[in-house]
């Protein structure tokens, strides 16, 4: 291997190695529901069908931060308990404990066999949409609520609160919680009413409340952080999606807001408030009893009348076109809203959307031809190779041409190797002569760039891919990497945090050595010296480092095009050496 095909190799590994810091950083009647309780008694007393009551002297009530505390006429407390619901899409449990969700699965989509969890709290004790009067960094309403069933979708719970116990003056906090049969959209209302015909009680530094959304989205994940698995946060404002960095582990914005998210790499917890102006803040701050955290909060400002009542309307499901989109048409979702643009929050290539874009529909075209998305990715491996022959024929005969002059290019480097100047015109001339291109070699491989940088993008999100199995009991999900041997219950590799003996990247990176092996010219070895070896045996190397916990179906992809380049390079030294025979 010359000089030349060095450089382009070079400049291949930056332009890949690039394109993965950009993407790391960086489309009948209905059934009725089934409606399940779970009640949990604290202590054992009777409840009717709506309500559930004991008398006061059993529960302890506990004042919140703002100094504001629960009370009810007559000293009747609410019972502890969870009330679980479904619909066709969801299935979600509510807590009296602050008229809160403990969880919200997804029954369409499964993580380790079950219904998907859409609300990861793990140990932390905490629910998704508390209330907090004032802002996020008091403590939350924790009081128990009292619970009415409205009907099959809608599901309200209640409390009243006052400054203190001497004032005669209370108000009462509703949270109400609407879902339809077929949407992974519902609404949340939050009403306050006084019991005076005076300004609520309500101003903390310039807000009434904040609603959060936490500690995290599902589904569980061993590492956030990485190409593998992410958070996003991203805000919709005057039309424009913004991604929003956060500086010491928050961020927060003042402005009107259409919507902001919590996005993962498959699923996406979206909040859209009304037209009030709502400070929306992220926050990574650590919570107790979990790894990571992303929390989303909604700090409504002063409320200037003795009643209110806000709507917000949240998303928690996948990031696909089709859940999504229906949102911007008001005949295709239960809330007749419209132009959300909700699908801004798929993932798409900066510069390259496009081009992945057409490799997609390619992807789910071969998959029509054969329903297996691990045989999808060898067929459309064998149309991209197909399409791109020219260039990499071109590219390998170019090389081997100059290879076929590095004598003759050594025999002047060497004659006039005390007048570069004179050294690069014989150079040129030799070139012309023998009708050369030294950078011919590597203009059609930087073409393949994009490709690759594209296809890195689709076969590491692309939705359908999550749980798509290849090869049963080897390859049984293509979004992530695969094992054939767990030891990780054992000790991990040091430094590196290996738990597994993954086979893919071993084959990726022999298929890689070989297929560089076969790039070479007789003698090229002697003739290369140390580049040459880094080329052909570190370089893979590094890849097997980079790519060990890569998605399968990523892998599969560049084992099959190795396979398919070395095939190639076959068929080209054989041509050679019949036309060199004659």
């Amino acid at each position: 291997m010359d000089k030349n095909t060095l450089i382009a190799v070079i400049l291949s590994v930056i332009v890949i190695t690039g394109g993965f810091m950009i993407q790391g950083v960086l489309f009948p009647p209905e059934p009725q529901p089934i409606v399940q309780e779970t009640v949990q008694k604290i202590p054992q007393t009777t409840e009717n069908a709506d309500n559930s009551q004991q008398t006061s002297a059993n529960v302890v009530s506990t004042p919140v931060e703002s100094g504001l505390i629960p009370w009810e006429d007559g000293g009747l407390e609410p019972l502890n308990r969870e009330i679980t619901m479904e619909t066709e899409l969801l299935t979600v449990t509510f807590s009296t404990v602050g008229g809160t969700v403990s969880s919200l699965k997804l029954k369409e989509h499964l993580d380790n066999n079950a219904p998907l969890e859409m609300i990861q709290n793990r140990d932390s004790g905490v629910n998704a949409f508390n209330i907090y009067f004032g802002s996020n960094e008091t403590a939350a309403v924790n009081q128990l609520f009292f619970y009415k069933k409205v009907d099959a979708y809608t599901h309200e719970f209640y409390r009243n609160f006052k400054l203190n116990e001497n004032d005669t003056s209370y108000f009462t906090l509703k949270k109400t919680y609407i879902f339809n049969p077929n949407d992974y959209m519902f609404e949340l209302h939050i009403s306050f009413e006084n019991s005076v015909n005076e300004y609520l009680p309500l101003d903390f530094n310039g807000y009434s409340y904040t609603l959060g959304f936490g500690p995290q989205i599902g589904p569980e994940a061993e590492k956030i952080g990485g190409r593998y698995e992410y958070r996003k946060y991203f805000t919709y404002e005057n039309g424009k999606l913004k991604k929003n960095r956060l500086k010491n582990n928050t961020f927060s914005v003042a402005s009107n807001v259409s919507w902001a998210a919590i996005a993962g790499k498959y699923f996406t917890l979206i909040g859209i408030p009304d037209s009030t102006q709502y400070k929306i803040t992220f926050s990574e701050n650590p919570v107790v009893g979990l790894n990571d955290a992303s929390e989303l909060f909604m700090s409504r400002p002063v409320i200037k009348s003795s009643r209110n009542v806000d709507v917000y309307k949240f998303f928690a499901g996948p990031k696909l076109n089709s859940a999504l989109t229906k949102y911007n048409n008001p005949d295709k979702n239960s809330f007749g809203v419209q132009d959300l643009n909700l699908d801004e929050v798929i993932d798409t290539s900066s510069w390259l959307g496009w081009l992945e874009w057409l490799l997609k529909k390619l992807l789910v075209f071969s998959y029509s031809l054969v329903p297996n998305y691990g045989v999808a990715i060898i067929i459309m491996t064998l149309i991209v190779k197909v399409v791109l022959f020219p260039f990499t024929h071109k590219s390998y005969e170019s090389t081997s041409r100059m290879q076929a002059l590095t004598p003759k290019i050594n025999e002047i480097k060497e004659k006039f190797k005390d007048t570069p100047t004179k050294m690069n015109a014989e150079m040129a001339e030799l070139y012309k002569r023998e009708k050369v291109n030294p950078m011919g070699g590597c203009l059609p491989m930087l073409l393949q760039m994009p490709i690759f940088i594209a296809l890195y993008g689709l076969l590491t999100k692309h939705f359908d891919l999550r749980g798509a199995v290849f090869i049963p009991g080897w390859i049984t999900d293509l979004s992530g990497p695969e094992s054939i041997f767990y030891f990780g219950n054992l000790f991990q590799i040091p430094f590196l945090g290996w738990t597994d003996i993954r086979l893919l990247p071993i084959l990726f990176t022999i298929t890689m050595i070989i297929s560089q092996k076969l790039m070479q010219s007789p003698g090229a070895d002697a003739a290369g010296g140390s580049s040459m070896k880094m080329m052909t045996t570190m370089m893979p190397v590094m890849f097997f480092f980079m790519m060990y916990n890569a998605p399968s179906g990523l892998l599969l992809y560049w084992t099959i095009t190795n396979l398919f380049t070395m095939i190639q390079q076959k068929f080209i030294s054989s041509r050679s050496k019949k036309a060199s025979a004659n």
